[in-house]
């Protein structure tokens, strides 16, 4: 490359960065100056000559938009036009082409109707069409997040979802088809300037996708709510050809000052903790650095990025170290504030040596606090038997043996206590105070028994909250599932979760906590023929557990409302080949999306009233399981071909309009060329054809097949596959599966 073509490439890439951010479409000069792409240099001076003038006067000018423009933006929008042509060429190419044939950009009427253009280019009219569609929708996606907060949880989010949408899917096909970049080469010939040549064609092709992607990458770093966030990183993501990993390293260098932020705010907790201050540290943790730390993990999550990863686990250390801490010096005193920073140290721990370390501190807090329960049972039951003596003598062998460390203070109090007792202070005999001791303890077994054979299991999926373990362990996913403990149980942090242990640890729901058991959901019922005790696979065993555990969050009404749920699914050995048992269900963890702790005043009520609520779904996500399952219904009528996510999901044996009855697979490898929408139309309706025999002519067949945008974002990560559906032909509402 001679040193010429690097000055223009270079010239070309510094135009295409100054363009590339959420504002590229409002500061484009185009649409500053209201004047025709393709206007020639007499024009765009002319123009010039008659706007700058009168706005330097304060005149009232009509640009053909209604942009808040000033003066120096005016000035230089004509500067880039008239002062460098690939700077110009740059511009030309993020505004709008078709009005510059009759003088009227973006319904500007009249204004620039004199305008004289260059050359007509002899591009096919339907590039230009796709093209200024592209720019719309692109353009209306970002003036809707700018002129917005919170998009996510505002009236927007339906309009935001559909203008992004149509601008990857249009700008992805208009940067593929070769008649753009010939077009390209056209406006290098009409300019005819010696800084421009056929070099800068290859940067173009190379840099616009991420000049397209940069405002998305921009504005999710940029969010202040978390849910944006987490929409417009995976919109950038999703970007058509931008290879994932590439938009990853954006968004990494694009949250640099919150990584900053929470090196800093850690900084400030080490300091505080190695001058002994470990509630100060804490706190610090817990008031600067966990906000930002969500903050990153909304945008930059630590399973995609090492480096948040690493500094979660760092934040995971300097809990560890403020709860050990703590222990060290107060012993008992400690275990309020060290069991919560251990159930966060063990939450944020990524590194499988820290997940260990915490674990065992964890468990070492807990054994002793176990010994100083035992310990002052003991000591109460010798005090009420009477024996103040033999108490006092357990605790000075106790403190003699803590030698002043963690935990001689609790001993000094119960020590201090004994001193205001008086033998038999119960007011019984000492022999019959030891037989009650035993007595009240059968009674709170046999009281425990009856409950778990009684009530286990109701209805309603809860018994109610006066069930609610104030810790220890319960089981949740017995081989049987009337082996169970109730729903209601509170799991401190998401470590403690472990997919297909029998058992989990447990805290009182009014202690900060992670999750909570709120349902076991059967699998399999007889309502659909395509939903029997047969095992239906792995996808669509993960597919129904999802759909069971949302229907039973959903039916919880407002105690459910924000909440995200988590499932186990069953292993194959669980499915019983002579129909359905108790072997086939899913234990639903109801928690925060964002993996918030729960406080005590977001336990769910779980002896509320269900609702008759459906689970929102989707009938066509990138992967099959993350579907409606198979033999589940929707529930009111839809156009499944241009709807696909959030459709009504109920059971089939409730009224419904269609059943969902398979997912075919289509092309099994996932990749290829295209095969046209035609080919692979008929191959979806005849696979949903084969998979719905018996039903044809009495029936409708609903069938959404991949379009050529939804192959192309998918057909290099997963099978292609199809969607079937029977409603009647009436599209009448029934309730059971189909006749």
């Amino acid at each position: 490359m001679v040193d010429s073509e690097r000055a223009v490439i270079d010239e070309t890439t510094a135009g295409l960065l100054e363009a590339a951010g959420p504002q590229m479409y409002r500061r484009n000069a185009f649409r500053v100056t209201g004047l025709p792409t393709n206007a020639d240099r007499r024009t765009v001076r002319q123009r010039q000559q008659r706007i700058t003038p009168a706005l330097e006067l304060g005149a009232d000018v009509d640009l053909g938009h209604s942009l808040p423009v000033r003066l120096d933006d005016v000035r230089g929008a004509f500067d880039r036009i008239l002062g460098d042509p690939r700077r110009r060429l740059v511009d030309e190419l993020f505004w709008l082409w078709d009005e510059a044939a009759d003088g009227s950009p973006n319904g500007a009427g009249p204004a620039t109707t004199t305008a004289r253009t260059a050359t007509a280019c002899s591009c096919p009219k339907t590039l230009h069409h796709d093209h200024d569609a592209a720019v719309r929708a692109h353009s209306a996606a970002l003036d809707l997040e700018v002129e917005n907060d919170a998009v996510s949880a505002g009236p927007h989010l339906d309009e935001a979802v559909r203008l992004w949408s149509n601008a990857a899917r249009l700008w992805g096909q208009v940067l593929r088809r070769a008649v753009f970049w010939d077009h390209v080469r056209h406006r290098i010939a009409v300019l005819d300037d010696r800084q421009l040549d056929e070099s800068v064609i290859d940067t173009f092709r190379d840099a616009m996708p991420g000049t397209l992607v940069k405002p998305l990458i921009e504005l999710a770093a940029a969010a202040s709510a978390p849910a944006d966030r987490l929409r417009l990183a995976k919109l950038a993501r999703d970007w058509p050809l931008v290879p994932s990993g590439t938009v990853d390293d954006q968004l990494e260098e694009a949250a640099a000052p919150h990584y900053e932020s929470l090196r800093a705010a850690m900084k400030r907790a080490s300091s505080q903790l190695d001058g002994g201050n470990w509630d100060g540290a804490a706190a610090e943790v817990y008031d600067h650095a966990l906000p930002t730390l969500a903050l990153l993990e909304s945008l930059v999550p630590h399973a995609r990025h090492r480096r948040t990863a690493s500094i979660r686990n760092d934040v995971a250390v300097l809990l560890n170290n403020c709860a050990t801490a703590a222990t060290d010096g107060l012993g008992p005193a400690a275990n309020l504030n060290a069991s919560k920073w251990f159930r966060t140290a063990a939450e944020l721990a990524t590194d499988p040596v820290t997940q260990q370390t915490v674990r065992t501190n964890r468990d070492g807090l807990r054994d002793m606090m176990t010994t100083f329960n035992q310990i002052r049972s003991q000591v109460d039951q010798l005090v009420a038997a009477g024996r103040i003596g033999p108490a006092r003598t357990l605790l000075l062998n106790v403190r003699h043996q803590l030698a002043g460390g963690p935990g001689t203070d609790e001993i000094d109090r119960m020590l201090a206590g004994l001193q205001g007792a008086r033998p038999g202070a119960s007011g019984t005999r000492p022999r019959r105070g030891r037989r009650l001791v035993r007595a009240v303890l059968l009674l709170v077994v046999l009281g425990f028994i009856v409950a778990k054979i009684v009530g286990a299991f109701d209805d309603d999926g809860g018994g109610g909250d006066s069930y609610r373990p104030q810790g220890g362990t319960v089981v949740i996913s017995a081989a049987n599932v009337e082996d169970n403990d109730r729903p209601g149980g509170c799991i401190g942090s998401k470590s403690d979760w472990r997919v297909g242990e029998r058992e989990v640890d447990v805290v009182p729901c009014d202690e900060a906590h992670w999750g909570e058991v709120v349902a076991y959901e059967l699998l399999v019922d007889n309502a659909s023929r395509y939903l029997t005790g047969k095992y239906p696979g792995a996808e669509q065993v993960s597919a129904l557990a999802r759909f069971r555990c949302e229907l039973a969050l959903a039916r919880l009404g407002s105690e459910g409302k924000g909440l995200k749920v988590t499932y186990t699914v069953p292993p194959e050995d669980a499915w019983d080949p002579q129909g359905p048992s108790l072997d086939e269900y899913t234990t639903c963890v109801a928690h925060w999306p964002d993996d918030r702790f729960m406080t005590e005043d977001d336990v769910v009520r779980l002896d509320v009233p269900v609702t008759t609520d459906p689970a929102l779904m989707g009938t066509f996500g990138q992967r099959i399981e993350q579907n409606a399952p198979v033999g589940s219904c929707v529930q009111t009528k839809k156009d499944l071909s241009l709807e696909s996510v959030g459709i009504p999901i109920v059971p089939c044996e409730e009224p419904h309009w269609a059943e969902i009855v398979a997912y075919p697979v289509l092309y099994p490898d996932g990749t290829g060329e295209w095969p046209g929408n035609d080919a692979v139309y008929v191959k979806a309706k005849a696979a949903c054809a084969e998979a719905t025999k018996g039903y044809q002519g009495t029936m409708t067949l609903n069938v959404t097949y991949p379009a050529q945008d939804w192959w192309t974002w998918n057909a290099k990560d997963s099978p292609i596959y199809t969607m079937c559906a029977l409603s009647y032909l009436s599209d009448g509402t029934f309730t059971g599966g189909l006749g």
